[in-house]
């Protein structure tokens, strides 16, 4: 399949495993991205108009496909004139539902992480709406066994003030047990580091199911995490057997006693998670399901100019909103007056949007700087 796909690759963004998946699968990839990367094809920035990049490059895909996450400034435009499907993959629904909404309403198909929301999004008027949950990208991790020397490790953010049930409860881990492992690192050391734990800590945020119940299982090592109701967890794996659940702090810390305390245990659970992820949950997986359902879908109806700019405002692209604004003035229909008028505003709009859109680039430079 040939596809036109655009993502903000940042080292930790889903994107760049789903990229290289497809790429191994043989699949013909053309990536818009605007953060440098070795995936990508063409660095753009902001609001990209596909077609646009489809005419100067000769492309003619099967799949124009968005993959939300990275910088979070990057968005396709044009949509309404591709021919071929359209399809995003929304990661966060359970951080901004109402901006997943927006964004979906301008796309063929709407893939979401989490499980929970597909009937709703279903129930607001997307009609092909469908789970993809993250995975395991199997390069992570080191090709031979590693000694497990933390006892427990934990790759990610621990804010005291964003996340304090999670700090807590960090806090209380570090407190009985000093064999830990917690801070930041690129996906390739976190790959090493779950391969060096017995057990991965991990709190969900908003109940979703985050990339590190696979990272964990994937790396060996038994994934201790609260409940996820009613997301998906259930199909997936299976509690106790792939992982293990705590409530609270009482309940965390004894599970991980005791399970240093029968080491057989802990080992036959990390291998059995490791076994069924590899088996079940890579990219490769994902990349296969997503396709599959792409190839069993059909165009909707096409869209409206206007159409975006709800979604380009959600995702603070002002000046391309403003332009989308614009372009629908253009189009507007009515007498010789409301379209002269239209014509007019439009130009005042679109010069609008070239001084908003100047100011988008500024602030992308600052921030990067």
């Amino acid at each position: 399949m040939k596809i036109l796909l655009v993502a903000s690759l940042t080292p930790t963004t889903t994107g760049n495993y789903l990229i290289t998946a497809m790429r191994e699968a043989g699949h013909e990839l053309f990536v818009c991205s605007d953060v440098a990367s070795p995936l990508d094809s063409l660095r753009v920035r902001g609001a990209v108009d596909v077609t646009q990049v489809c005419a100067r490059h000769g492309l003619v895909p099967d799949l124009m496909l968005f993959v939300e996450g990275g910088t979070m400034r990057l968005f396709p435009t044009g949509l309404e004139r591709m021919s071929c499907l359209t399809a995003w993959y929304g990661i966060d629904t359970h951080m901004d539902y109402a901006k997943h909404l927006r964004i979906g309403r301008l796309f063929d198909m709407t893939f979401v992480a989490q499980k929970e929301f597909v009937e709703r999004l279903r129930q607001d008027g997307l009609r092909q709406v469908y789970w993809l949950p993250l995975a395991c990208a199997p390069e992570l991790y080191p090709q031979k066994e590693m000694h497990r020397c933390h006892d427990v490790a934990y790759v990610g953010s621990n804010s005291a003030t964003v996340h304090p049930v999670r700090h807590a409860l960090l806090s209380a881990i570090c407190k009985d047990f000093p064999n830990v492992f917690m801070g930041m690192t690129s996906p390739q050391e976190m790959g090493r580091v779950y391969a060096k734990a017995k057990m991965v800590f991990n709190k969900s945020v908003n109940n979703d199911v985050n990339m590190r119940y696979f990272e964990a299982m994937g790396a060996g090592a038994v994934l201790l995490t609260d409940h996820a109701r009613d997301n998906g967890v259930e199909d997936l794996f299976n509690a106790g057997e792939h992982y293990l659940e705590y409530r609270d702090e009482l309940t965390l810390l004894a599970l991980i006693r005791g399970l240093l305390q029968d080491p057989e245990r802990c080992r036959r659970i990390g291998d059995a998670a490791r076994r069924h992820v590899l088996e079940n949950h890579t990219y490769r997986h994902r990349a296969e399901r997503l396709l599959d359902l792409v190839r069993q879908s059909r165009k909707l109806v096409a869209l409206r100019p206007e159409d975006c700019f709800s979604a380009l405002v959600a995702l603070n692209l002002s000046g391309a909103a403003v332009a989308s604004a614009g372009r629908a003035l253009v189009c507007s229909s009515g007498g010789v007056y409301t379209k002269l008028l239209g014509r007019l505003a439009s130009l005042a709009l679109l010069s609008l949007a070239v001084f908003l859109g100047a100011l988008d680039k500024m602030r992308d430079l600052f921030r990067r700087s």
